[in-house]
């Protein structure tokens, strides 16, 4: 997987504000599924950046009868210079989440797939190391993009190299080898007033990862194995 510099030196910003707000909109989707999220040991939330948004989700998830043993955050970034106080049990380590060999329950990608070159890949590597998958993914692929020009400041400035709608991320996802659980639409937040537009949507995704091979090939060993 290919690296792009400005994260692994620190010099992206990745401090928004909006940790409550994302915390929120994922745990609303993971409420409709309690069996599943009653049953999460271990979480691991990819591209955590300042961990604020980390912090926020390991509050939140007792909500949901969810008690994790283990939690860590991931971040090819330097560690923050602001202190954040993390629960027991939990850690935010400076590393590369597929250079490390530890498999987890859950796995969040929150506002990180839309950075990575070849995404299809990286979510099949994600998905060998993880039972779950829970994203949140801006939607740029929408009419107030295109008629603000914005294509050139998403690409250099915010970083997005990649654009979907709601119908393409799901497409994307899928056929990366994830089997789709549910689905959920926010709206954009507004930093740093903390405003939200209806117009800059971003979805919520839960997914099921698989251990290798794509939904088709798990389909058909679960056929094969009732029959």
């Amino acid at each position: 997987m290919k690296t792009i510099e400005r994260y692994s030196t620190g010099t992206y910003n990745n401090q928004f504000g909006d940790a409550d707000f994302k915390s929120r909109t994922l745990l609303d989707l993971l409420k409709g599924f309690p069996e599943i999220a009653t049953s999460f040991k271990t979480y691991a939330d990819v591209g955590c950046g300042d961990g604020t948004v980390f912090v926020s989700i390991l509050q939140k998830l007792p909500r949901l009868g969810c008690h994790l043993e283990e939690a860590v955050g991931y971040d090819i970034s330097p560690p923050s210079v602001k202190s954040i106080d993390l629960p027991p049990g939990s850690q935010i380590v400076q590393a590369d989440f597929l250079s490390c060999s530890l498999c987890y329950d859950l796995v969040t990608l929150i506002d990180v797939i839309e950075h990575v070159l070849e995404p299809q890949e990286y979510l099949r590597a994600v998905a060998k190391r993880s039972r779950f998958v829970l994203l949140h993914i801006p939607l740029d692929d929408r009419l107030s993009v295109t008629l603000t020009q914005q294509w050139n400041y998403r690409l250099q400035d915010v970083g997005h190299l990649s654009f979907w709608n709601p119908a393409s991320a799901n497409t994307m996802l899928t056929s990366a080898g994830l089997e789709p659980l549910g689905c959920l639409l926010s709206p954009g937040f507004l930093a740093p007033s903390g405003r939200v537009r209806l117009s800059q949507n971003k979805s919520c995704f839960l997914f099921v990862g698989w251990p290798g091979g794509s939904i088709l090939d798990s389909r058909r060993q679960r056929l094969a194995e009732s029959a």
